[in-house]
């Protein structure tokens, strides 16, 4: 087992706060946030299929079978897009 050590007295007094001595559920809790930091879950890819992807997504540009939005319209977009989160 390892110890870490905190060196920031707001996350300490955030811990003593939510968890006081529980500290399987903060175990628990910490445990989570490692694995769904480590795993976006998605499935990994390989590079040759990254670079597959990415000439794909060059060709539909060139092609014009893509639309491509400018500054304005995307932030329309992603604003929209925000609130149904």
């Amino acid at each position: 087992m390892q110890t870490i050590q905190i060196n920031n007295p707001e996350i300490e007094n955030f811990i003593a706060s939510k968890y006081g001595s529980d500290t399987q559920s903060l175990v628990n809790d910490f445990i989570n946030f490692v694995k769904l930091s480590l795993d976006d879950g998605y499935p990994a890819i390989s590079k040759e299929e990254a670079k597959k992807r990415v000439a794909k997504s060059l060709q539909d540009i060139k092609t014009g079978d893509v639309i491509l939005l400018n500054q304005k319209e995307y932030d329309k977009e992603i604003d929209e897009f925000m609130k149904t989160l």
